[in-house]
């Protein structure tokens, strides 16, 4: 069983991310739980005895409403390998994220995004960017806003065979790729036209890792800039699932004025899925 965590603020956007989920793991049986959060910001202008009157009401009605959500997916719901649960917290999205990925076991986080300007700004100061920064050894799946859901039949993994892997951390785009029968692009960036041994290690441990799956591997060329390499080979293949691993010294977060993993997050018209980059000591301890 797989356990689901969508932020919900009962925008189109968290709607949407919620409608892909339900697609994206429509033959799984999955608990998804629907966080709603609530952050209190008191005015100083106002007593304390108003401030907690007027912050507990509104409160009160945000916790209503999730509720009234759920009851209403609930009822709507015909898949009978799915089931819902209400969460609703009074903090921080980051915090409350952190907080009930650990309780409730999540192996996924699913949010949705509106989309931004290109300004450097909005990429760094959105919520969907601070919980990939900030929630550490879960992957994130970003689905825009007008995406249309529908399960993966291809998807592209962004690889440069410059580190070693690790099963467990491959192991969200393996279970997707088999549950939706996804064939899957094992793409590379690289300006050398060969591997080096090193690399060539690393491409036979994905060989070993995605034994059950169909799979290929691809060379992008880098004509312009890493991100729009990735969209341009995107397009091309008729991709519908864009998969990278986030590690903070990797080849895409070393470039200060090229972040790819931020901008495809909102400029990318697929969903895209973040691995974080598991060590053993993490993994030991989850």
């Amino acid at each position: 069983m797989k356990n689901i965590l969508i932020p919900i603020d009962f925008s189109e956007n968290s709607i949407n991310a919620l409608q892909y989920a339900k697609t994206l793991f429509s033959t799984e049986i999955c608990t998804f739980y629907l966080l709603n959060v609530y952050i209190t910001n008191p005015s100083n202008l106002l007593s304390e005895e108003y401030n907690n009157s007027v912050l507990t009401k509104m409160s009160y009605e945000s916790e209503k409403d999730l509720k009234l959500f759920l009851n209403k997916n609930s009822s709507e719901n015909d898949n009978n390998n799915h089931r819902f649960e209400s969460v609703f917290k009074v903090n921080t999205l980051v915090k409350a994220i952190n907080s009930v990925v650990t309780s409730k076991k999540i192996d996924f986080i699913i949010m949705g995004t509106k989309g931004a300007n290109g300004a450097k700004e909005v990429f760094l100061g959105s919520n969907t960017v601070k919980v990939i920064n900030r929630v550490e050894n879960f992957p994130v799946l970003v689905v825009p806003q007008n995406y249309i859901p529908k399960k993966p039949s291809v998807i592209t993994f962004s690889t440069n065979f410059k580190r070693s892997y690790i099963e467990k951390e491959l192991k969200p785009l393996i279970n997707i790729a088999i549950s939706n029968n996804s064939k899957v692009n094992i793409a590379r960036i690289m300006m050398e036209e060969y591997l080096n041994d090193h690399q060539k290690v690393n491409k036979k441990t994905l060989k070993v890792f995605f034994k059950e799956i169909d799979y290929i591997f691809c060379k992008i060329d880098l004509e312009s800039s890493q991100t729009n390499a990735i969209k341009n080979f995107v397009q091309q293949t008729k991709s519908d699932l864009i998969v990278l691993i986030h590690h903070k010294h990797n080849f895409f977060q070393k470039l200060l004025e090229e972040d790819v993993v931020e901008k495809i997050s909102f400029n990318s018209s697929i969903p895209l899925l973040i691995l974080p980059e598991l060590k053993q000591k993490s993994i030991t301890n989850k």
